[in-house]
């Protein structure tokens, strides 16, 4: 988007250190960089190899905002916190007249109603494989308090004309792919408007997964209408089998005791399931991981994603936690989901991290993930089938050198 959004006259290239290495031997007037969660940390040490070459480097993203732009300031020549739709053509402007500024902040978030077509001809299918990103909303209406995507958008939830989502599809198709990845936060939080936009979807053809909130499962009609626009995979911030942990952080709205039935509604309309979960909050003792392990595997998630309760930045659980003198360091390259940076409540530092490994380990041992992806009842094609092995090998072999899957 930010490439699509570039004044004529620059020449772009994208790189994804991912997958390509990064080309340092090569001249460059200015270098933008971003990191998710403790990935700002590398997009620093990146930044300062670039200045010493003599580029003009820049940082922004969620992270750069949410730790301030005082920290990025050490290693950029340019900060760019909030969304960057209307601040990066202004600062391109700004430095090709020899003014570049130190901060750039939208005073208001940039209009969504009218973006331009992203520049899907830069990103190589060699190297980033067959699924391309599409975005039909920004943020999410819920106030959970560890959420970095409420602290950067606030409660709030803007969505796009249903007509310029699928002018993107079309264009990402156009570019070889019928995967698309709807890189919402929370595609289906509003009825009318998912309704809408799914209704659109069906004659484009396309295969395609995002982040839902788990009430969709309480309306059959509009996962049928899921499936019948392509949506084969749908991943749930599901958090805790707490009931009492859920309500301790603002998520009360989630119930435990409606998981089975709500897994078994989307997987009965052919849609897989995928789990984001946290152990270590506030309600969570020395079952946690136990009951944590046995709600996967009861359930047959085909992709689980654990992580340690992390007090984010500019999160209300941050300020909470930092008042109360329970942080254990502000280190932002420790905010990476797998390390224990402040004291639990009914947990040791120690039980916690430990028992968060022994959690991953399981779960993604080799007997565990076939018996997961064999009880798969959705209805997935034999690409689909070999993504979801494939995805679980991937995170298995992150578990085994210590990297917390779904962050790098």
């Amino acid at each position: 988007m930010l490439a699509a959004v570039t004044p004529e006259g620059w020449e772009v290239r994208l790189v994804h250190e991912t997958v390509e290495p990064i080309p340092y031997g090569e001249r460059w007037d200015v270098v933008g960089l971003t990191g998710m969660g403790s990935g700002i940390v590398r997009a620093w040490g990146i930044a300062d190899r670039f200045r010493r070459l003599g580029a003009r480097t820049v940082i922004g993203g969620i992270a750069a905002t949410l730790v301030g732009p005082a920290r990025s300031l050490e290693h950029a020549d340019a900060v760019v916190t909030g969304e960057a739709e209307e601040t990066w053509p202004a600062l391109l402007r700004d430095f090709a007249a020899g003014r570049m500024k130190a901060t750039y902040h939208a005073a208001t978030p940039p209009p969504i109603e009218s973006l331009p077509v992203p520049r899907y001809d830069l990103l190589d299918r060699r190297t980033l494989g067959r699924w391309r990103p599409v975005q039909a909303t920004r943020g999410c209406p819920h106030t959970c308090d560890f959420c970095s995507v409420t602290a950067f958008f606030g409660a709030t939830q803007r969505r796009r004309p249903v007509d310029q989502v699928v002018r993107d599809v079309r264009v990402a198709k156009r570019h070889g792919t019928r995967y698309i990845a709807f890189i919402d936060d929370n595609i289906g939080v509003d009825w009318d408007y998912c309704g809408a936009l799914w209704e659109a979807l069906i004659p484009e053809r396309i295969l395609w997964m995002s982040q839902c909130s788990l009430q969709v499962a309480e309306r059959p009609a509009l996962l049928a209408l899921a499936r019948r626009s392509g949506c084969r995979l749908l991943s749930f911030g599901v958090e805790s089998v707490s009931a009492e942990s859920l309500a301790l952080h603002r998520k009360a709205w989630n119930r435990p005791g409606r998981y089975r039935d709500a897994v078994a509604a989307v997987r009965g309309a052919g849609i897989d399931v995928s789990t984001e979960m946290m152990v270590g909050l506030e309600g969570d003792d020395a079952w946690t991981f136990q009951r944590t392990f046995d709600f996967v595997m009861d359930n047959a998630v085909s992709v689980p994603r654990v992580f340690i309760v992390t007090p984010v930045p500019g999160t209300p659980l941050f300020e909470r936690m930092r008042r109360e003198g329970r942080l254990l360091t502000e280190d932002f390259s420790r905010v990476n989901g797998g390390e224990v940076i402040f004291r639990p409540k009914r947990l040791t530092v120690e039980q916690l991290e430990a028992g968060y490994w022994k959690l991953y380990r399981r779960l993604m041992s080799l007997p565990a993930i076939l018996r997961r992806v064999a009880r798969n009842r959705a209805r997935l094609g034999p690409f689909l089938r070999a993504f979801v092995l494939g995805v679980n090998l991937h995170y298995r072999g992150h578990i085994r050198r210590g990297i917390t899957p779904g962050i790098v």
